[in-house]
């Protein structure tokens, strides 16, 4: 009989500190494997810095989740998929392993940087702020709003001009050809993520994401919801997602990989199954990175590629695509 049981991490007594990072998982084309290596290398080091620095968990996953959205080789705030209209419409969320509080946003045309604006969420008094209402709330915390069209880059543009070309559909129709509702081997970009774990014992989550392309307006996926697209309990360890949101929310991936963490299941193992559960159960595709409450890191895909980074204190950098 498997032992559920699990206590507290003990803090003070050589924790290490540790960072994983994605930059997505699909079938990245080879002449952007480069600059998606590159910049979650540099998203990692911008993060790890915070944390070899003393600060805090919190701190480095908005740090890390902000150099991915201001990079726009991601699919995260700057350089995002276009939606149906051709917007740009975001979403994001952090959650707190330690006191299991959330803040996530979604809908968004006027933030640049998701992440921040879910990080203000976070405190409350909501949970969830979407559209108008989240953009007036960050107004109200200060965060500058930006015009849709600076959040546009010419390859998306592109794109979408391509797909709206070859798309005869009326808005009413486009579930029948938008990759959101089609096959997702079609779906390119994904979201972005984070895990940190600082010197003082808080876990935390992060994630923020373009959603998929050409997208009806107002859809959201597993990003902004806990338990599915992300999940942080500093008892035992968190889980970030990337890939078809629907299916990723069908299986509720991210909670259920932190409770193999919970049944002593090891990062990797808990990873690589909840993987191959999601293609066998649902026929998803997508991957996720794992971080246990003692720095033992988890990764697994079923897509061509996954970008990614991470560190554990007193270990080498790990990088791939």
């Amino acid at each position: 009989m498997i032992d559920c049981s699990f206590g507290e991490p003990e803090r003070g007594k050589g924790m290490p500190i540790a960072l994983v990072v994605h930059g997505g998982a699909w079938p990245i084309p080879d002449d952007q494997v480069a600059p998606h290596q590159q910049g979650c290398q540099v998203a990692l080091a911008s993060g790890w810095s915070v944390l070899e620095a003393g600060g805090t968990a919190l701190d480095a996953c908005e740090a890390a989740v902000r150099y991915l959205e201001d990079d726009p080789t991601f699919n995260a705030g700057t350089g995002s998929v276009l939606n149906a209209e051709g917007d740009v419409e975001l979403d994001a969320a952090i959650m707190d392993g330690q006191t299991l509080a959330y803040g996530a946003v979604v809908n968004l045309h006027r933030i640049r940087n998701p992440i921040s604006l879910a990080r203000s969420v976070l405190v409350g008094p909501a949970t969830m702020l979407a559209s108008d209402g989240a953009e007036r709330f960050a107004i109200a915390q200060n965060i500058p709003l930006c015009d849709n069209k600076d959040l546009v880059v010419e390859r998306e543009r592109l794109l979408w001009q391509q797909w709206k070309a070859n798309c005869n559909a009326s808005l009413l129709d486009l579930k029948q050809t938008s990759p959101a509702r089609s096959s997702p081997q079609s779906a390119g970009h994904d979201t972005v993520g984070a895990i940190a774990l600082d010197v003082h014992g808080s876990l935390i989550a992060a994630n923020s994401t373009g959603g998929t392309p050409f997208k009806l307006p107002g859809r959201v996926g597993d990003t902004p919801l806990v338990g599915c697209g992300l999940y942080a309990d500093v008892l035992v360890g968190a889980c970030v997602c990337t890939g078809w949101g629907e299916a990723i929310t069908q299986m509720a991936l991210s909670r259920r990989a932190v409770e193999l963490l919970e049944h002593r299941i090891s990062p990797q193992l808990a990873a690589e199954h909840m993987v191959k559960a999601l293609g066998r159960r649902v026929g998803g595709i997508g991957g996720c990175i794992v971080l246990s409450a003692d720095g033992r890191v988890g990764l697994a895909w079923n897509t061509p590629r996954m970008a990614y980074a991470y560190r554990v204190e007193g270990r080498p950098t790990a990088w791939g695509v």
